[in-house]
């Protein structure tokens, strides 16, 4: 029941993000917006900065990790670039308003999830190198959300892809 909770917590404040802008959204507008009490909101979150990482973490959780054991990694790096594009408005709003959550950091996470996965290692060596490249891919998917004229989001997929393969080459 909380999951559902909070979920209907995060659909309000993406949908008042949307409206309001990032800034202008407050505690009782997503509340309201919910139909939930104020105060169910503190139940589960600190703050919108808080709720904002839990949105994007669970966006994520549910396009990468979730997925793992189903689809082909190139098919979640591509689902990835579509979960990005479809809500760019959202996540332009946050990425430009606010600097206190680092949602490249935040993708980066997930890709990190995603190629440990693959390459199966614990070495600090490996480690290291899977996350620069992971914050690279992830940096190229942001930029791109703030982007004056946005690369259409398969090409970006298709150049992480590339990236990705010639990196498991080095590493194979």
């Amino acid at each position: 029941m909380a999951y559902i909770t909070k979920k209907k917590i995060a659909k309000s404040f993406h949908d008042v993000v949307l409206a309001k802008g990032f800034s202008r959204t407050s505690v009782t507008a997503i509340m309201d917006a919910a139909h939930f009490r104020r105060q169910t909101f503190y139940d589960y979150f600190q703050d919108k900065y808080e709720l904002l990482t839990w949105f994007i973490d669970d966006t994520l959780a549910e396009t990468v990790e979730h997925n793992l054991n189903y689809l082909p990694w190139p098919d979640i790096i591509k689902l990835v670039c579509y979960e990005l594009d479809a809500n760019r408005r959202f996540y332009a709003e946050c990425i430009n308003t606010q600097h206190e959550i680092d949602v490249t950091a935040l993708v980066g996470h997930h890709l990190v999830v995603l190629l440990t996965e693959l390459t199966q290692t614990n070495e600090p060596e490996m480690a290291a190198l899977i996350w620069l490249l992971c914050l690279g891919i992830a940096q190229s998917l942001t930029h791109n959300i703030v982007a004056n004229h946005p690369e259409d989001y398969e090409v970006l997929s298709q150049d992480a892809i590339a990236a990705i393969k010639m990196t498991l080459a080095i590493l194979n």
